[in-house]
């Protein structure tokens, strides 16, 4: 299906220069590079309707489970085309939507940036309110084999 959306589609993935993994003509997989979550996988979807994204933020919380969801309900009160939520296993994911008759170029950047922006700012405490004991756990075996704090770490509580 060749349409003016589509093309929008590539044409944006391709300005930003992003490797991009087809896995049918309406749906594309990419990984956006962060600096606190380094990787972030992002899966497009071109519906008859909309273009939805979806993106992984982290697995299910091994503790903390409370803590992390106030933290995403929080997020989610920021209005903008973003929004977290939950996967069928329990995963955390950004989830985004635009109207096809509002996608363009600018749209289209604006939601990987968004997607980009809000995995980088809500990724680290995250990992401390949902992954603290696996982080603790970690940061003693670094200091035990002399290597430097993992960063995420910071204080864990």
């Amino acid at each position: 299906m060749g349409d003016v959306h589509r093309a929008v589609v590539l044409d944006g993935l391709a300005a930003a220069d992003l490797e991009v993994t087809p896995i049918n003509d309406r749906r594309w997989m990419t990984m956006l590079e962060g600096e606190r979550k380094r990787t972030i996988p992002v899966l497009l979807e071109l519906g008859d309707r909309s273009l939805t994204v979806t993106s992984l933020l982290a697995g299910v919380p091994d503790d903390g489970h409370a803590e992390v969801y106030r933290i995403l309900l929080a997020r989610n009160q920021r209005p903008a085309p973003v929004h977290f939520g939950l996967d069928d296993e329990g995963d955390i994911v950004l989830v985004g939507r635009v109207p096809r008759e509002a996608l363009d170029a600018t749209s289209f950047d604006e939601l990987l940036g968004l997607v980009l922006t809000w995995s980088d700012e809500t990724f680290d405490q995250v990992l401390r309110a949902g992954f603290g004991d696996y982080i603790d756990v970690e940061q003693r075996w670094r200091a035990k084999v002399g290597l430097p704090p993992n960063p995420v770490g910071g204080s864990s509580a």
